[in-house]
């Protein structure tokens, strides 16, 4: 293990990719401040990761000012030194067709996904400085929508955007800002945005919607492991010159050649696929 003074701040390190990237910084000498959502959560990763984990309690769509004190409290375990690096990874996902998806649900995958990174990077900002890195987990859905994830696609668009100005701008003060697009992963995000059928039961979508599930586990099978997207976070972190984006899917090719094709070739693709879906027995 290398020894260091290197500090960095995750957001979401409950479970999935914040988790594995914490325990892979550890690893690897640097110092890790994990953002969770319960004191239960602090407690039980502190005694597991080690004294070199240090947990706050900070839900990343909670107002501002909550992420001041967050970030004060990162001023405190730092001491004086430098944060070197942010990795923004707590996100949310939520399905649905978005003529029919309650607004509170497309707020909620807003204010945890784009406003959780705008506020924590405000707050947070100060304790960055030259040579400081930030890692924005954005996802192949910030290239490519399909139907039924609108809203966290707008959002992972909105991160991309928010990426680009980022770059510029902390690159004027020597901070790195990075992209990493993961494409399927075998973490627990889209195992909690299933959907009851039911609740679109009454709207023209409701035959395809009763293959999500299916679709879902289809997906999982081919999904990479979290340890591939822990990996890219480090080495985003690490390399001397990363990449401003790191596209991380099974052949990413096609992801590509996907962005590059007319819409309209693209809508009908999509089409095909959903006309398959609602044959019987599919």
């Amino acid at each position: 293990m290398k020894s260091s003074n290197r500090h960095a701040l995750i957001t979401g390190t409950s479970s999935g990719i914040g988790l594995e990237a914490g325990q892979l910084l550890l690893k690897n000498g640097w110092n890790v401040i994990g953002t969770v959502r319960s004191t239960a959560d602090a407690e039980h990763l502190r005694e597991r990761l080690g004294e070199r984990f240090y947990p706050i309690v900070l839900d990343v769509s909670s107002p501002a000012e909550m992420h001041v004190e967050a970030a004060n409290q990162v001023g405190d375990i730092l001491q004086g030194q430098p944060l070197d690096a942010l990795v923004h990874n707590a996100g949310i996902a939520q399905g649905g067709p978005l003529v029919f998806q309650p607004e509170g649900e497309f707020r909620a995958i807003f204010e945890t996904n784009v406003h959780g990174v705008f506020k924590l990077t405000q707050a947070i900002f100060p304790l960055l400085t030259k040579g400081s890195r930030m890692v924005m987990i954005s996802s192949v859905s910030g290239r490519l929508v399909t139907p039924f994830i609108g809203a966290y696609a707008a959002s992972k668009f909105a991160i991309e955007a928010l990426t680009d100005a980022y770059r510029n701008e902390l690159g004027m003060l020597g901070i790195e800002v990075i992209s990493i697009q993961p494409g399927p992963v075998k973490t627990p995000i889209w195992q909690k945005a299933r959907q009851p059928v039911e609740k679109y039961q009454q709207t023209p979508y409701k035959d395809l919607l009763e293959q999500q599930d299916k679709l879902i586990d289809a997906t999982e099978l081919s999904a990479l492991p979290v340890e591939t997207i822990a990996a890219l976070i480090l080495k985003a972190l690490e390399n001397p010159k990363p990449s401003t984006r790191y596209l991380a899917v099974r052949n990413s090719w096609i992801v590509r050649l996907a962005g590059m094709l007319p819409d309209r070739i693209k809508d009908k693709l999509v089409m095909s696929r959903l006309r398959k879906m609602k044959k019987p027995g599919v």
